[in-house]
């Protein structure tokens, strides 16, 4: 972004702070002027040459031009910014921003686009241009090479393979085949999942949207327990980064004398397991049936005891609230959207803490203003660098009752 000279702003997708750029083509707008090709006079002292060779084109990694640290310092001030402008926090301690792996080949899960020819990529960014890739160097080792499997089996296979849009690859541990789960362009053709089934069943856990069955692959959390995550079950990308948060609220539970939790949008139980396994009583509330299923399921195998409940996040608090149940700690990990809400009742069953994770900090700060406003007090923040070579980062705040 930069100030113009005459009092309009100017936005620059691509460019980074301090680089000097003369616009070439613009687009205009109603008190802001967009750049839409510039060329790029002086790079800014943080700027890299990006490693990967798609990276001016491919839409995932919109941050591979800038150097690591400068990655975290940004991530950190567009943090700050949010609690200060949003949120209207001042006066917070240094927030530090954990990270654990390797910046690149960290992913476990990727969802590759498939044009109607059967070629795999990522859209370009801002686009539905596909940009077709021949490897992608933040895919961990085991995902890349699940991924040249695949794209050697799609040169053979691209016309049953163009008749999904995506296809979503995940792996687990070196014991477990890839999970691969295909979406179809409409509606399932059967006869094109059998022949890419065929093809594929061998070298992958192979299940599509619109059929029944997911395969579920395990995965490693502290506290020594095992993630039952289907193929259509959320889970975290960079699970040395996610085992960092997870050890932290385990921690934060532990520290803070908590003995009853309540884990909203648990999914399969990402912080529910862990948590029953350090000692604690709690209740994991999920609205997508086969991850909650799978959760009771590994908590039942593992000898952990805890209630699971199906349903609407907000629907379920009610009932509980209604039940007079009331727990030391409410965990939440919502979607981009935020809590806003289910703010309410949530506030009605949190008696001591709240362990709020976010991934997108705006809506972040927009709910912490309104939980300071009833009744809690903003604790420690810390950032996860959970994604990097992109914007994209998970934040960990604590809030106390007053």
């Amino acid at each position: 972004m930069a100030r113009l000279a005459d009092g309009r702003v100017g936005f620059a997708a691509g460019a980074l702070p301090g680089d000097v750029i003369r616009v070439q083509t613009q687009r205009e707008h109603k008190g802001h002027v967009e750049a839409e090709r510039f060329e790029l006079l002086r790079a800014s002292s943080e700027r890299i040459e990006p490693p990967c060779p798609v990276a001016r084109e491919c839409g995932g990694c919109d941050w591979m031009a800038l150097s690591v640290e400068a990655q975290r310092r940004h991530k950190l001030s567009l943090l700050k910014q949010a609690l200060e402008r949003t949120g209207g926090f001042h006066g917070f301690g240094e927030i530090a921003i954990e990270h654990a792996g390797p910046e690149l080949s960290y992913r476990n899960r990727l969802r590759f686009q498939i044009d109607e020819q059967g070629e795999l990529g990522f859209f370009a960014r801002g686009t539905n241009k596909l940009v077709v890739i021949q490897s992608c160097l933040v895919a961990a080792p085991a995902l890349e090479q699940a991924f040249q499997t695949l794209r050697r089996v799609a040169g053979e296979q691209r016309e049953p393979l163009s008749r999904f849009a995506s296809a979503e690859l995940r792996v687990a541990s070196d014991e477990q085949r890839p999970s691969l789960r295909l979406e179809p362009r409409g509606e399932l053709e059967i006869a094109a999942f059998r022949r890419l089934q065929s093809a594929l069943g061998s070298d992958f856990e192979l299940s599509a949207a619109g059929r029944s069955g997911s395969p579920v692959q395990r995965f490693a959390l502290p506290e020594n327990v095992t993630l039952h995550a289907p193929a259509n079950a959320f889970t975290q990308v960079n699970w040395a980064v996610n085992e960092l948060l997870v050890g932290a609220v385990v921690a934060g539970a532990r520290a803070r004398g908590a003995r009853t939790f309540c884990d909203l949008y648990a999914g399969a139980g990402n912080f529910t397991l862990p948590l029953l396994a350090a000692g604690l009583r709690g209740v994991a509330v999920e609205g997508h049936g086969p991850a909650l299923h799978a959760g009771e399921q590994a908590a039942r195998e593992q000898g952990l005891a805890g209630d699971f409940v199906a349903g609407e996040v907000g629907g379920a608090l009610a009932r509980l609230a209604r039940g007079g149940r009331r727990f030391d700690l409410v965990v939440l990990d919502p979607p981009r959207a935020g809590a806003r809400e289910v703010l309410e009742r949530l506030a009605n069953v949190a008696a001591s803490a709240i362990a709020y994770v976010a991934c997108d900090p705006v809506t972040l700060a927009r709910d912490l203003k309104w939980l300071a406003a009833h009744g809690f007090e903003l604790g420690q923040v810390t950032a996860y660098d959970m994604f990097p070579q992109t914007h994209h980062f998970e934040t960990l705040a604590w809030l106390q009752r007053v």
